[in-house]
């Protein structure tokens, strides 16, 4: 297993796989490095959410200096795009657990004009936080996208019925289970998270390692199922049926894996997360910048990541 200084690891197991109702699509599980990065691109431009992060390529990030622009990290993005009818399973042992992270696994298109073509954020938080929280970004160029906020499901209710909410806030929900991000989720071996994308809903499933369904049928077996997986963790509703169409405002998404230190969000809830009170820094680049030796969890193990048509 491979880890360079808390960026990110990837254990790589190659297994076979033969669906049935959803079909094998892309398989990110290789037989060795080159089989996984070969499939994403690396982000090298400016943080767009104002991180303390300076994005390098698979050549340059084996360094973990932090310059000036911020501490070294890596945001992959997939090179192949997907659009409704997807359904994502990732095995996930470990992420970043440490105040000053905000890693995320999420999907996003390439497009300049963002929310354009939507946004599905399906693991998410930052600094000390044990609970994920799922969300969608869309634009108001495509009309409305009213979620069924009574739709069944185990999080939290959606936040805001109306996912064109203002300020780009979308519509989202916690899930109340404190192992589903963070340390939490790390100290019970991390977990299975699955997402599906169709034409009226985004449903996202979180199994604890120790909760994981069996068989064919389950995320991991070669015919998932998400039928026999129970009440999703967050269900995204289209309210009616006809609230929001899901193809007309997401569309064209590329996988994203990356960790930004500080930025809008764990900057913006320094404060109130606990950490300058647990740290004894008043700000999070801060803490990033002098205390490197903090980031040692501040890495992704992905066992398996696979995607289904």
């Amino acid at each position: 297993m491979w880890s360079d200084s808390g960026l990110l690891a990837i254990s790589l197991l190659a297994l076979p796989y033969l669906a049935k109702g959803y079909s094998l699509a892309n398989d990110y599980t290789g037989n060795n490095y080159a089989d996984f990065f070969g499939k994403f691109t690396f982000w090298t431009d400016t943080d767009p959410t104002n991180g303390y992060v300076d994005y390098e390529t698979v050549a340059t990030y084996t360094s973990a200096s932090t310059r000036a622009s911020g501490r070294k990290s890596v945001r992959l993005t997939s090179t192949d795009t997907y659009n409704p009818g997807t359904l994502f399973v990732a095995d996930i042992a470990h992420m970043p657990e440490t105040c000053g992270t905000w890693p995320a696994w999420w999907m996003t298109s390439s497009t300049s004009n963002w929310p354009q073509e939507g946004e599905i954020d399906v693991v998410e938080n930052a600094n000390n936080a044990q609970n994920n929280q799922m969300s969608l970004h869309v634009s108001s160029a495509q009309g409305q996208c009213q979620i069924d906020q009574n739709a069944d499901m185990t999080a939290s209710k959606v936040r805001w019925g109306d996912c064109n909410e203002e300020d780009t806030e979308g519509c989202d929900a916690n899930d109340p289970r404190t192992n589903s991000f963070g340390s939490g989720f790390n100290d019970n071996s991390g977990g299975v998270y699955a997402m599906e994308w169709a034409a009226d809903h985004v449903k996202i499933w979180f199994f604890p390692r120790d909760s994981i369904p069996d068989g064919s049928g389950g995320p991991l077996g070669d015919s998932p199922d998400p039928t026999t997986w129970g009440s999703a963790t967050t269900a995204f509703d289209s309210q009616d049926g006809t609230g929001c169409d899901m193809g007309a405002h997401i569309k064209n998404q590329r996988i994203v894996i990356d960790t930004t230190f500080c930025g809008a969000w764990a900057s913006g809830t320094w404060d109130s997360s606990g950490c300058a009170s647990s740290t004894g820094y008043g700000s999070c680049e801060d803490y990033v910048q002098n205390m490197p030796g903090d980031f040692v969890s501040a890495f992704w193990t992905f066992n398996s990541m696979r995607v289904f048509t």
